[in-house]
């Protein structure tokens, strides 16, 4: 099984992941490996921060500093284009790699994309598992990471609306309660429709 997970900013898509590597199950983190390319000193990804964003999103060490460029990328929506133009066919370069891998060892793998139907990559998976958490809690479960209102509204703006990603999705969790409440969905989910 390939599965693709997708849901809004702070819906628990973490968690979920999570849950599908305790039962050894291969993982796949777009946020993590696009972060990567940066922390790696991706060329490609270093010049056209550098090109779009200049030298202010650097440190003294030649290291982006992704407060400062999540700053400068949220303000400039069209050097954010370009950003995510260059940062995307990576991506997918390493999504489609990771997916062969798993095929070729018959291994189940769970991949964790925050903007997986606004990016088409829904046609690389098997199934999609999306979930979903109403506004005003996962705004409060947010806000207790301290990001403020601002940044949350900021980073929805460019997803699709939750209520969308759940229709698009073969299936769907409600992460309304507790994170126990969570995991007997996937429990569930696991045992009845996903092996």
């Amino acid at each position: 099984m390939i599965l693709g997970i997708t849901g809004a900013f702070g819906c628990g898509k973490r968690t979920v992941l999570r849950f599908f590597e305790n039962r050894n199950w291969f993982v796949f983190d777009a946020d993590k490996v696009c972060h990567s390319f940066y922390t790696e000193k991706n060329p490609l990804i270093m010049e056209t921060v550098k090109n779009n964003f200049g030298e202010a999103v650097f440190d003294t060490n030649g290291d982006i500093n992704r407060k400062k460029l999540g700053e400068a990328v949220f303000n400039q929506p069209e050097k954010m284009a370009v950003l995510t133009g260059t940062m995307y066919p990576l991506l997918t370069e390493k999504l489609r790699a990771d997916i062969e891998k798993c095929k070729a060892a018959k291994i189940n793998g769970a991949f964790e994309i925050p903007l997986l139907f606004e990016k088409d990559f829904q046609l690389e998976f098997d199934k999609i598992l999306s979930i979903w958490t109403d506004d005003t809690l996962r705004y409060e479960r947010l806000k207790g990471r301290n990001f403020d209102l601002q940044e949350i509204k900021r980073r929805d703006k460019v997803q699709m609306p939750p209520q969308d990603k759940l229709e698009k999705a073969d299936f769907a969790v409600i992460n309304n309660g507790s994170t126990d409440k969570l995991l007997c969905q996937l429990e569930f989910l696991l045992d009845t429709v996903l092996i």
